[in-house]
Formats: C-alpha cells, structure tokens, sequence
C-alpha cells in the first residue's frame, strides 16, 4: 500500500510540474501540434507501462500473463499516441472557440479512427482478454497489486471506446463543420 501511495504522489508532483510546463507552452503557441498528445494521457501510459513491465519480471503465472499482456498494451499505446490522441489536444482551443486551418491535420487523424474503428475495438478486447487472464494468475497467487492493475487496465480500455476514441471522432466532425471547404 505505502508503494501505491508513493506512486500516486510522484505521478501528482509529475503532472503539477507538466501542468505549470503546458502553461508556458500553450503561451507560446496558438494550436497543438500534430505529434503531441494530452499530458495526462502521456504520463497514464508511462505509468501503465511502467506497472505492467514491473509485473512482467515476477516470477510464474502473474509474470507469464504480464509478459502477453505488455506487448499487446505497447502495440495499441503506439496506435494511439500515433493517430487517437493528437486530435484532443486541440480540445482546450475548441473549447474556447479558436478554430483554425492549421488545426486541419487532426481531421485526418479522426477519420483514420473511423476507418479503423473494428480493428482498434479488437485490440480493446484482446487487451480486455489478457486482463482477464492476468486477473485470474493473480486470483491463484493472492496477488492484490496484480489484479488491482488488471481491473484498472480493463477501465482504461473501456474509458478508451467509451470516451477517448469518440472525443476524436467528435474533433474531427467540429473541425469538419467549421472549416471552410478547402482549407
């Protein structure tokens, strides 16, 4: 429990300190750029990895199930800092009503996610499986700290289909119905 607590306090410190960053940043620009994404997301996915990889060099069956697991989360974490998640750092500018032709590129992003809507629900369900699976090694051993992570893992995956993918989506049609034809 004292390690969760530490953890949690270092990712709080972490994104404080990226806050106060964005901030600067944002001053200095007037739109995202294509290849960032949200901080918080940025640093989730640094954790995640960073817990799953932790459980993959246990020994036995929770280390064997993290193992499948980590390389199906770091397949599906490069598709969506690839093309997902670019798109909703735009989100703060619409939200205030700046919207601009050099915010063009994330239309393109979200209608990627559109085309490939059943191959990305796929990886959600793989992801969901390998959970499961690592639940239950966890489940054998009395491993609290494993199946905590796999309960997370599979929220996360569900906030993804359920919120992230179609907040993309949503950017792009914004984007879509306010910019001029052409631009």
């Amino acid at each position: 429990m004292r390690s969760t607590a530490t953890a949690i306090s270092t990712i709080l410190v972490l994104a404080a300190v990226a806050s106060c960053d964005m901030v600067v940043s944002a001053a200095a620009q007037t739109t995202s750029h294509a290849g960032e994404i949200p901080q918080s997301l940025h640093l989730e996915h640094e954790a995640t990895l960073q817990q799953l990889g932790a459980l993959a060099r246990r020994p036995g069956p929770v280390g064997v199930s993290s193992r499948k697991a980590l390389d199906l989360f770091k397949k599906h974490l490069q598709r969506e800092e690839a093309y997902i998640l670019p798109p909703l750092t735009l989100l703060p500018l619409l939200a205030d009503g700046t919207v601009s032709p050099d915010m063009k590129w994330a239309i393109a992003m979200a209608d990627r996610v559109r085309a490939e809507r059943e191959q990305i629900f796929q990886e959600h369900t793989q992801i969901t499986d390998a959970m499961n699976d690592l639940a239950a090694a966890a489940q054998k051993v009395h491993d609290t700290a494993a199946l905590d992570f796999a309960r997370a893992a599979v929220a996360d995956s569900l906030n993804d289909i359920e919120l992230i993918e179609p907040m993309t989506l949503v950017v792009g049609e914004y984007l879509k119905a306010k910019l001029p034809p052409g631009q």
